[in-house]
């Protein structure tokens, strides 16, 4: 049996936790064109960035559907945004088809090493070590080399990227003052959080709406043409979007969930099965728990409602709510 890293739910994070996550890429866009250029191809309006927060946004293809999600800044004199390592590849190749007459470099950035923070006293410690106290609305604080971006779902949480020769003493503090652990730990805040993890597999499935991405401001409907807008706009306008993102928590499953599994609802009184929704996500949870992340059709969003999954229909399911 594979021997997993111990992962907590949130609110049995008794320890500060830091985890470097590799899994992520830094991407660097430059040029004088670099605002008119995003703003043709993102989701969100580039104008409302500014120095004091970071914006979640999504890049997709002609027809509405999500090559990636990111969290997009302003860095000196160029933008930065973090995607899922897995379809960074794709997702620059897809923005750099229509930029032959732009003033305009986008590339991966090999300069930045990332890492994820939490914990009942991460923000305690994130103030003490880079003497720094974010303001009521600030989700973003950038020290030289240094960028920090909080995020307070489910918990307050930082995503910290720094540049390498910032590294000797930023390990010293944390190794001293936090415990490090697996990359999965971030996967789980994430999918307690229902933010939809979007790797390669999934990349280029899905409409915008039915990955719940209005809930993160991830979409701006008041701004200039962009790609994919017409299909977005259309699918919002009509209200036909029937899927949201959801975690879901079972105990003693032995083998591990395959993404786009179905999930399925038993209807007793019908004697009916349904296909309730897909797996997109999933990570095991210390004492034989695991997590899923859904797309849910929401008519079966109900947390009496039991699921399980078509691969394993003995492991039952719930709704989980942090």
């Amino acid at each position: 049996m594979v021997n997993y890293p111990i992962i907590y739910l949130s609110k049995n994070l008794s320890n500060n936790m830091f985890m470097e996550l590799d899994n992520w890429s830094v991407i660097s866009v430059t040029g004088v064109d670099k605002k008119e250029y995003l703003n043709n191809h993102f989701t969100i309006d580039i104008n409302l960035i500014n120095k004091y927060e970071y914006k979640v946004g999504a890049h997709c293809n002609i027809n509405g559907k999500v090559w990636t999600t990111f969290l997009i800044f302003k860095y000196k004199n160029c933008y930065l945004y973090l995607v899922p390592s897995s379809v960074y590849k794709k997702h620059i190749f897809e923005l750099k088809k229509y930029s032959l007459f732009s003033q305009i470099d986008i590339f991966k950035e090999k300069n930045f090493k990332i890492f994820g923070a939490s914990g009942s006293r991460s923000l305690f410690l994130i103030k003490k070590f880079f003497s720094i106290n974010f303001n009521e609305n600030q989700s973003l604080i950038i020290i030289n080399k240094i960028i920090i971006l909080k995020i307070d779902k489910p918990i307050n949480r930082f995503l910290i990227v720094i540049d390498k020769s910032e590294l000797i003493n930023f390990l010293k503090f944390m190794n001293q003052y936090f415990v490090y652990t697996d990359k999965m730990q971030w996967l789980e805040l994430d999918i307690e959080s229902c933010f939809p993890i979007i790797e390669k597999n999934i990349s280029g499935k899905f409409i915008l709406q039915t990955l719940s991405l209005k809930k993160w401001n991830a979409i701006d409907f008041n701004k200039g043409c962009y790609y994919g807008q017409e299909m977005l706009c259309k699918y919002e306008n009509k209200k036909i979007n029937k899927f949201i993102i959801c975690a879901l928590i079972g105990k003693n499953c032995s083998n591990n969930p395959i993404i786009f599994e179905f999930i399925e609802y038993f209807n007793k009184k019908l004697d009916e099965k349904y296909n309730a929704g897909i797996v997109l996500s999933w990570v095991f949870i210390f004492d034989k728990t695991v997590l899923l992340q859904v797309r849910m059709k929401k008519i079966f969003l109900k947390n009496k409602n039991i699921f399980s999954l078509s691969s394993n229909p003995g492991i039952t399911f719930k709704i989980f709510n942090y």
